[in-house]
Protein backbone atom coordinates (compact mmCIF):
# COMPACT_ATOMS: atom_id res chain seq x y z
CA UNK A 1 0.00 0.00 0.00
CA UNK A 2 2.76 2.34 0.32
CA UNK A 3 4.62 1.60 -2.53
CA UNK A 4 1.10 1.99 -4.08
CA UNK A 5 0.39 5.51 -2.79
CA UNK A 6 4.08 6.43 -3.34
CA UNK A 7 4.25 5.35 -7.31
CA UNK A 8 1.13 7.15 -7.95
CA UNK A 9 2.52 10.52 -6.23
CA UNK A 10 5.91 10.12 -8.08
CA UNK A 11 3.66 9.69 -11.64
CA UNK A 12 1.61 12.39 -10.84
CA UNK A 13 4.57 15.26 -9.42
CA UNK A 14 6.99 13.45 -12.06
CA UNK A 15 7.37 12.61 -15.65
CA UNK A 16 9.51 10.06 -15.19
CA UNK A 17 8.12 6.53 -16.64
CA UNK A 18 9.99 4.41 -14.45
CA UNK A 19 11.75 4.07 -10.76
CA UNK A 20 14.32 1.96 -8.97
CA UNK A 21 13.41 1.65 -5.48
CA UNK A 22 16.51 0.19 -3.82
CA UNK A 23 15.30 -3.44 -1.97
CA UNK A 24 11.78 -2.71 -2.79
CA UNK A 25 10.91 -2.91 -6.37
CA UNK A 26 12.27 -6.56 -7.56
CA UNK A 27 14.77 -5.66 -9.80
CA UNK A 28 16.81 -3.27 -7.53
CA UNK A 29 17.85 -6.23 -5.26
CA UNK A 30 20.65 -6.58 -3.53
CA UNK A 31 24.15 -4.60 -3.01
CA UNK A 32 25.88 -5.53 -6.42
CA UNK A 33 22.71 -4.58 -8.56
CA UNK A 34 21.95 -1.49 -6.53
CA UNK A 35 26.11 0.00 -6.65
CA UNK A 36 25.91 -0.67 -10.69
CA UNK A 37 22.68 1.26 -11.19
CA UNK A 38 24.10 4.31 -8.91
CA UNK A 39 27.15 4.07 -11.03
CA UNK A 40 25.23 3.90 -13.76
CA UNK A 41 24.32 7.39 -12.92
CA UNK A 42 27.20 9.15 -12.88
CA UNK A 43 27.04 12.71 -11.90
CA UNK A 44 23.05 12.82 -11.68
CA UNK A 45 22.87 12.03 -8.50
CA UNK A 46 21.29 13.78 -5.57
CA UNK A 47 21.19 12.68 -2.18
CA UNK A 48 17.79 12.69 -0.91
CA UNK A 49 17.62 14.65 2.78
CA UNK A 50 15.43 14.77 5.56
CA UNK A 51 14.97 18.51 4.97
CA UNK A 52 14.02 17.52 1.64
CA UNK A 53 11.38 15.17 2.41
CA UNK A 54 9.94 17.93 4.79
CA UNK A 55 9.86 20.40 2.29
CA UNK A 56 7.91 18.43 -0.09
CA UNK A 57 5.45 17.60 2.40
CA UNK A 58 5.23 21.49 3.15
CA UNK A 59 4.36 21.53 -0.59
CA UNK A 60 2.01 19.34 -0.79
CA UNK A 61 0.28 20.64 2.65
CA UNK A 62 -0.42 23.93 0.17
CA UNK A 63 -3.70 25.07 2.25
CA UNK A 64 -2.10 25.08 5.44
CA UNK A 65 -2.19 28.56 5.89
CA UNK A 66 -6.29 28.65 5.36
CA UNK A 67 -6.56 26.73 8.56
CA UNK A 68 -7.64 23.82 10.19
CA UNK A 69 -11.10 23.52 10.36
CA UNK A 70 -12.24 20.41 7.78
CA UNK A 71 -14.76 20.51 5.46
CA UNK A 72 -14.19 17.27 3.33
CA UNK A 73 -12.16 14.03 3.93
CA UNK A 74 -10.89 12.76 1.33
CA UNK A 75 -9.91 8.56 0.95
CA UNK A 76 -8.89 6.26 -1.52
CA UNK A 77 -6.62 8.10 -4.15
CA UNK A 78 -5.49 5.55 -5.32
CA UNK A 79 -8.36 3.09 -4.58
CA UNK A 80 -8.43 1.98 -0.92
CA UNK A 81 -6.94 -2.07 -0.59
CA UNK A 82 -9.04 -4.02 1.71
CA UNK A 83 -5.86 -3.62 3.98
CA UNK A 84 -6.38 0.20 4.30
CA UNK A 85 -10.01 -0.52 4.82
CA UNK A 86 -9.19 -2.37 7.99
CA UNK A 87 -6.35 0.28 8.82
CA UNK A 88 -9.15 2.77 8.82
CA UNK A 89 -11.36 0.67 10.62
CA UNK A 90 -8.70 0.00 13.53
CA UNK A 91 -8.04 4.07 13.72
CA UNK A 92 -11.72 4.31 13.68
CA UNK A 93 -11.52 2.19 16.54
CA UNK A 94 -9.41 3.64 18.78
CA UNK A 95 -12.42 5.63 20.82
CA UNK A 96 -16.09 5.69 20.24
CA UNK A 97 -16.42 9.39 19.30
CA UNK A 98 -18.56 9.68 16.11
CA UNK A 99 -18.55 11.15 13.19
CA UNK A 100 -18.83 14.95 13.08
CA UNK A 101 -21.80 15.57 11.42
CA UNK A 102 -20.46 18.67 9.72
CA UNK A 103 -17.71 16.97 8.07
CA UNK A 104 -17.60 15.00 4.52
CA UNK A 105 -15.85 11.86 4.49
CA UNK A 106 -15.53 9.74 0.89
CA UNK A 107 -13.43 7.00 0.40
CA UNK A 108 -13.30 5.45 -3.81
CA UNK A 109 -12.51 1.77 -4.06
CA UNK A 110 -13.21 -0.57 -6.80
CA UNK A 111 -16.03 -3.07 -6.77
CA UNK A 112 -14.13 -5.93 -6.42
CA UNK A 113 -12.44 -4.90 -2.96
CA UNK A 114 -15.66 -3.31 -1.79
CA UNK A 115 -17.24 -6.95 -1.86
CA UNK A 116 -14.04 -8.46 -0.80
CA UNK A 117 -13.61 -6.47 2.28
CA UNK A 118 -17.58 -6.04 2.85
CA UNK A 119 -17.07 -6.08 6.30
CA UNK A 120 -15.01 -3.12 6.71
CA UNK A 121 -17.17 -1.50 4.35
CA UNK A 122 -19.90 -1.89 6.80
CA UNK A 123 -18.02 -0.60 9.59
CA UNK A 124 -16.75 2.24 7.68
CA UNK A 125 -20.35 3.26 5.97
CA UNK A 126 -21.35 2.90 9.67
CA UNK A 127 -19.12 5.38 10.98
CA UNK A 128 -20.28 7.74 8.43
CA UNK A 129 -18.04 7.06 4.86
CA UNK A 130 -19.62 7.44 2.00
CA UNK A 131 -18.05 4.61 0.00
CA UNK A 132 -17.73 5.13 -3.97
CA UNK A 133 -16.94 2.86 -6.58
CA UNK A 134 -15.67 2.68 -9.96
CA UNK A 135 -14.43 6.71 -10.49
CA UNK A 136 -11.74 7.86 -8.77
CA UNK A 137 -11.08 11.41 -7.20
CA UNK A 138 -10.14 13.28 -10.48
CA UNK A 139 -13.49 12.51 -11.95
CA UNK A 140 -15.31 14.35 -8.96
CA UNK A 141 -15.04 17.96 -9.57
CA UNK A 142 -18.27 19.24 -9.04
CA UNK A 143 -21.06 19.87 -5.95
CA UNK A 144 -22.43 17.70 -4.08
CA UNK A 145 -18.97 15.91 -4.00
CA UNK A 146 -16.72 19.31 -4.00
CA UNK A 147 -17.66 21.71 -1.38
CA UNK A 148 -17.03 24.63 -4.46
CA UNK A 149 -20.06 26.87 -3.44
CA UNK A 150 -17.90 27.43 -0.13
CA UNK A 151 -14.93 29.15 -0.79
CA UNK A 152 -13.32 28.60 2.61
CA UNK A 153 -13.79 24.93 2.34
CA UNK A 154 -10.83 22.58 2.76
CA UNK A 155 -10.31 19.16 1.91
CA UNK A 156 -7.92 16.96 4.07
CA UNK A 157 -6.49 14.06 2.19
CA UNK A 158 -3.52 11.12 2.82
CA UNK A 159 -2.86 10.90 -0.57
CA UNK A 160 0.56 12.67 -2.24
CA UNK A 161 -1.43 11.85 -5.69
CA UNK A 162 -4.38 14.17 -4.98
CA UNK A 163 -2.49 16.82 -2.83
CA UNK A 164 -0.66 17.44 -5.36
CA UNK A 165 -3.02 18.05 -8.17
CA UNK A 166 -6.28 18.68 -6.08
CA UNK A 167 -6.01 22.59 -5.51
CA UNK A 168 -6.10 22.86 -9.38
CA UNK A 169 -8.73 20.49 -9.90
CA UNK A 170 -11.27 21.64 -7.18
CA UNK A 171 -10.11 25.63 -6.47
CA UNK A 172 -10.18 24.53 -2.75
CA UNK A 173 -7.23 24.67 -0.10
CA UNK A 174 -5.88 21.23 0.71
CA UNK A 175 -4.23 19.79 3.63
CA UNK A 176 -2.34 16.42 3.58
CA UNK A 177 -2.18 14.55 6.48
CA UNK A 178 -1.52 10.95 8.12
CA UNK A 179 -4.57 8.21 7.74
CA UNK A 180 -4.83 8.30 11.50
CA UNK A 181 -5.13 12.72 10.89
CA UNK A 182 -7.93 11.99 8.41
CA UNK A 183 -9.94 10.21 10.62
CA UNK A 184 -8.81 12.34 13.81
CA UNK A 185 -10.41 15.11 11.61
CA UNK A 186 -13.62 13.22 10.85
CA UNK A 187 -14.30 13.01 14.54
CA UNK A 188 -13.30 16.53 15.57
CA UNK A 189 -13.87 18.74 12.84
CA UNK A 190 -10.04 20.14 12.86
CA UNK A 191 -6.78 19.00 11.39
CA UNK A 192 -4.66 18.13 14.52
CA UNK A 193 -1.21 16.85 15.22
CA UNK A 194 -0.25 13.60 14.01
CA UNK A 195 -0.73 10.64 16.59
CA UNK A 196 3.09 10.87 18.15
CA UNK A 197 5.32 14.09 17.63
CA UNK A 198 4.18 15.81 14.26
CA UNK A 199 5.46 13.87 10.87
CA UNK A 200 6.89 11.02 13.81
CA UNK A 201 7.66 8.98 10.05
CA UNK A 202 10.54 10.89 9.31
CA UNK A 203 12.29 8.84 12.46
CA UNK A 204 12.10 5.83 10.21
CA UNK A 205 13.54 7.99 7.05
CA UNK A 206 17.46 7.66 6.57
CA UNK A 207 20.12 8.33 3.92
CA UNK A 208 22.61 6.17 5.18
CA UNK A 209 22.03 3.38 2.96
CA UNK A 210 22.20 5.89 -0.10
CA UNK A 211 25.85 7.41 1.36
CA UNK A 212 26.99 3.66 1.77
CA UNK A 213 26.71 3.21 -1.70
CA UNK A 214 27.76 6.40 -2.76
CA UNK A 215 31.01 6.23 -0.76
CA UNK A 216 31.48 2.53 -2.25
CA UNK A 217 31.61 3.81 -5.69
CA UNK A 218 34.09 6.84 -5.12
Amino acid sequence: DNLKAFCAAYGTTGSSPLFHMANITPEATGDNVINNMIQYCGDRRVLVSKEDVVEAYTTLDSGKQSGDEISLVALGNPHLSVGEMKDLVDIISLDDRPKNEKVKVIATLGRQIHSEGDLYAQRLTDFGVEILNDTCWCMLLHPPIIPSTNPSAKILTNSGKYAHYGPGLTNCNIRFGSMYQCIEAAKSGRLGPNKGAGMSWLRHFSTHTLIRHIRKIR
